[in-house]
């Protein structure tokens, strides 16, 4: 299966069956940490470690890159 969240995430979906918008959304650092109520600790020293893909911030390209999770697996 060659679908991007394979490649990315380690996580079996196709990309026909993938559900952007819900199941599957890749969500920010900071919406994990706000809406889980978690430390930078928790998502950089726990186990099993988290992957993440980086991303230039759209909203200021000075600013630092983006960590984006996958929100099933914070």
């Amino acid at each position: 299966m060659d679908s991007y969240l394979v490649q990315h995430f380690d996580w079996a979906t196709c990309d026909n069956c993938r559900d952007a918008e819900d199941k599957h959304k890749l969500i920010t650092r900071t919406e994990a940490k706000e809406e889980y109520l978690l430390k930078d600790c928790d998502l950089d020293k726990r186990e099993p470690v988290l992957r993440f893909i980086v991303k230039k911030n759209p909203h200021n390209p000075r600013w630092g890159d983006m960590k984006l999770y996958l929100k099933l697996q914070v």
